[in-house]
């Protein structure tokens, strides 16, 4: 059974060197939340759990989609800026090489990709955006991102949704200086970007996941999989 008559989803996870998981010595770990592989699977699609030691052409062969999961903060060296206090955890630097050349491989082959939260953000900084480091440092007034619940407004219909929406959201950083090719479907009412869409991907900042939008998201992105290849 091929890609073409089976929606296989590949999913970037997390990467840990101790910081997130106790790992004991020097051990690296790769972990996901069950929300990910349980609501694909719900919807008809075969969720795989990516790695670095898969190769590319193995992925873009098997996957009819992209999903990069959520994870840590980017380095702001990566994006040209320096890390300010707030700034949490990073995410480890061999998630981000290693996306760089899935992203491009997914490009060369017109394979789209879902960035979730942290996921919107590493599309957003791999086209040359930018990002806000700590929304509460530079948005004092902000609606509150992090562990919250918060109504998103869309400006055109994303992934079958449109309208308003309450939302899970869990972040502390958004997009600051948008790249150049995609466009703003969706924003918080304090104007943090909420989606985006642009070179044939799609990036959304909260957690469809874990909460009643992600049955329609997620089924919406396999379909639309499925029928560009």
């Amino acid at each position: 059974m091929t890609k073409h008559e089976q929606a296989f989803i590949g999913i970037v996870p997390s990467f840990d060197e101790g910081n997130n998981i106790p790992a004991g010595g020097d051990v690296k770990r790769i972990y996901l939340r069950h929300e990910y592989t349980n609501l694909l699977a719900e919807i008809g699609a075969i969720p795989l759990v990516l790695n670095p030691g898969m190769p590319l052409g193995t992925i873009i062969e098997l996957c009819s989609g992209i999903v990069i999961s959520g994870g840590e903060d980017i380095e702001p060296h990566l994006y040209d800026e320096k890390p300010i206090p707030s700034t949490r955890f990073n995410e480890p630097e061999e998630r981000f090489h290693w996306e760089t050349e899935l992203i491009e491989a997914c490009d060369k082959s017109n394979v789209p990709i879902f960035g979730i939260c942290y996921g919107m953000q590493r599309l957003n900084v791999h086209y040359g955006g930018t990002l806000i480091q700590d929304i509460p440092a530079h948005m004092p007034d902000n609606i509150g991102h992090d562990k919250t619940v918060h109504e998103v407004t869309f400006s055109d219909e994303f992934l079958s949704m449109s309208g308003k929406h309450m939302v899970a959201s869990r972040h502390h950083q958004a997009i600051k200086t948008l790249a150049t090719g995609f466009d703003v479907v969706a924003t918080a009412p304090d104007g943090i970007i909420e989606a985006v869409t642009g070179y044939g991907h799609f990036g959304m900042q909260w957690h469809p996941e874990s909460d009643s939008t992600g049955i329609h998201v997620y089924k919406a992105f396999v379909d639309h999989c499925m029928n560009f290849k």
